[in-house]
């Protein structure tokens, strides 16, 4: 039987197991720093937002509507609908973070990302999913808010940004996940694969693109629950 590793050094195993994601991550906030500046974030609020928020797809959501006045509730709203998948990698790791303190909770769930999720299936019983999954997003925020610092300044380099094109991003974070659960033997791929049918399904029929990432997620997270429940009874 294998020596169960120690919540520290598991955070070390996450850590260090981000390296190809870190380089993803790092390429994301670039663009968010670019896109950021050229709407008229300044770089303290652009920081400010990264290192708060933490996810790309709720950013980059929040700058299509950056504009004054500020329509908050629009903000809101939009980010509250690009982060809704983060349900399904919530259920996905509920019963991994038993035994640990409220606290470590809180920074663990602060720091959740996807492929630190969807990796941490991979790893053997002796690892620690709470430290695997910190120490993974320690690694994809140095990436994230060193990369959004970058892009900052370096937009005087490139040309105007469109955000238009960055209307992709909901169904890219779908298929993203696809890719990731359906290579993981020990995960269940099916209610992100169906997700993504259904992503795909709406983008054919023109759905507004805030309304595809929230239904396809809602229905996935349906798909979990039904599958949950013949498995557990």
């Amino acid at each position: 039987m294998l020596e169960k590793l120690s919540t520290a050094r598991s955070l070390w195993v996450g850590f260090s197991s981000s390296a190809d994601y870190f380089v993803s991550t790092f390429l994301f906030g670039v663009m968010f720093g670019v896109t950021a500046s050229a709407v008229g974030l300044s770089q303290f609020n652009a920081m400010l937002m990264s290192g708060f928020s933490f996810s790309a797809s709720a950013q980059f959501a929040a700058l299509e509507f950056w504009y004054s006045p500020l329509p908050y509730g629009t903000i809101a709203l939009s980010v509250a609908l690009v982060s809704s998948r983060n349900l399904l990698l919530g259920m996905s790791m509920t019963h991994h973070f038993d035994g640990h303190s409220l606290g470590r909770r809180i920074v663990s769930l602060f720091l959740l990302n996807d492929p630190g999720v969807v990796t941490s299936a991979r790893q053997g019983p002796e690892v620690d999913r709470l430290g695997y999954v910190t120490g993974y997003g320690i690694s994809m925020m140095v990436s994230w808010l060193l990369s959004v610092s970058i892009g900052l300044n370096i937009v005087n380099l490139v040309g105007d940004f469109d955000l238009s094109s960055m209307s992709f991003a909901g169904s890219l974070v779908i298929a993203t996940m696809m890719i990731l659960f359906a290579k993981n033997g020990n995960s269940k791929p099916t209610p992100w694969i169906i997700s993504g049918i259904v992503s795909l399904l709406l983008v054919e029929l023109g759905v507004a693109n805030y309304l595809i990432l929230l239904l396809s997620v809602l229905i996935g997270v349906a798909v979990a629950i039904v599958q949950e429940r013949k498995t557990n009874g």
